[in-house]
């Protein structure tokens, strides 16, 4: 039943799976995946909104120039 809700998106790095039911990342390490599913449930390795967020972030200080308001007026 579980197999259902759970999609098969799953952040390695921030240990986070992405339930579709409740259109929400929760914390799931790898043990407790192989524990809860088996092998039913193969993953495929997604960005969490903490990757994104740390993405975004990194952007931000190495192209400053690309992220500064224009000052320009149309």
């Amino acid at each position: 039943m579980l197999a259902r809700v759970v999609t098969e998106q799953y952040c390695s790095v921030h240990q986070l799976l992405f339930v579709s039911s409740l259109q929400e990342w929760l914390a799931f390490s790898p043990a407790q995946i192989a524990q809860t599913f088996g092998d039913a449930m193969p993953v495929v390795e997604a960005a969490c909104p903490r990757c994104l967020a740390m993405t975004q972030h990194a952007l931000h200080r190495q192209f400053p120039a690309l992220y500064a308001p224009s000052s320009r007026s149309c």
